[in-house]
């Protein structure tokens, strides 16, 4: 697999990340799940490792991911990485959803990936799990994302398996605050 298209899928990936993080918020959410969103508010740089399947070869990816005070209890998402001479984009949301009593990510790309992912909060740390993420415009792929919120960091993983092939890549990205 090129590593453009590699690229996309991690795009695809952050995309579905991204969505992980919010719908709307009532304002009468939980003091605690609102000053636990906010925590993330800043700027974040990522730099990590991907694997891709058809080579074997690691490849640095670089992010940027920026998390702002959207009101009303949730936090906008905008982020990029780059990969191989490719960029990626994301926009989102993450919240925390008082009627359903959990936290919702909701994200779109550049890489035509709309989705929404539920969090599960452990103390102070917030888990977003994406299996089967499917591309509007390629479905050669299944991707399995992760986010971590935990402890004022954050980590990223991407499985992408090459439905062809059956080969696997995979990233880890872990962010730290600037």
């Amino acid at each position: 697999m090129k590593i453009s298209k590699f690229a996309a899928m991690v795009g695809v990936g952050l995309i579905a990340v991204t969505s992980m993080v919010g719908t709307t918020m009532p304002a009468h959410a939980a003091k605690a799940d609102v000053e636990l969103l906010q925590s993330y508010v800043g700027d974040w740089r990522g730099r990590g490792q991907a694997t891709l399947a058809s080579t074997g070869e690691d490849e640095t990816v670089l992010c940027k991911m920026s998390f702002s005070d959207s009101g009303a209890g949730k936090i906008g998402l905008d982020g990029r990485c780059s990969l191989a001479g490719s960029t990626l984009s994301m926009r989102g949301t993450v919240a925390f959803v008082e009627a359903k009593r959990h936290f919702e990510a909701v994200m779109s790309s550049n890489t035509s990936f709309k989705g929404v992912a539920v969090g599960r909060r452990s103390g102070k740390n917030l888990s977003f799990a994406l299996k089967n993420v499917k591309s509007e415009s390629d479905a050669a792929f299944d991707i399995a994302v992760s986010l971590k919120l935990n402890n004022g960091k954050i980590n990223v993983r991407f499985d992408i398996l090459h439905k062809e092939s059956g080969g696997k890549s995979v990233a880890k990205i872990p962010f730290k605050k600037n």
